[in-house]
């Protein structure tokens, strides 16, 4: 757990500090999403099922504009919706970089409430279910995008 609180920590720095003070942040956030992704494939809870606090909604437009000062030439980029399909005309989607990291960002800032607010088990659970259902997808969305960058 210690290890996925120290990557969340790095991580939502980016959502929550305009400014953050790195030369490679692009590697560094490279190295963060493989960080989360290993720990998502390989969580391990028990469920708890006590209740708690309603957890707070934190502001979507104010982790955007934070990871765009951070990242100001991420932005769109094209995507195959389908790529099981293999047909000439294939459908292709939009997609959003600082989309697909505000999102990764604000469902990791859960993670960490719930880490500080309610049980280690509840945290791991928000965790694996929020990538299970949400961010996975940004996160190797992502991935793949920032890799291309650099083709």
């Amino acid at each position: 757990m210690s290890e996925l609180r120290r990557l969340i920590d790095k991580i939502t720095e980016f959502g929550i500090n305009p400014k953050v003070e790195l030369t490679d942040k692009t590697d560094v956030l490279k190295k963060l999403l493989v960080g989360i992704y290993s720990e998502y494939l390989n969580v391990e809870f028990e469920f708890d099922e006590k209740d708690y606090k309603e957890e707070p909604n934190f502001d979507y437009d104010e982790i955007l504009k934070n990871v765009k000062s951070n990242f100001p030439d991420f932005g769109w980029y094209s995507s195959v919706l389908d790529s099981n399909k293999m047909e000439p005309n294939i459908e292709i989607g939009i997609e959003d970089e600082l989309d697909d990291l505000t999102d990764i960002i604000k469902d990791l800032m859960l993670v960490k409430w719930c880490m500080e607010n309610t049980s280690e088990n509840n945290a791991l659970w928000h965790f694996e279910f929020s990538m299970r259902i949400h961010s996975e997808q940004h996160l190797v969305n992502l991935l793949k995008r920032l890799k291309e960058r650099n083709d």
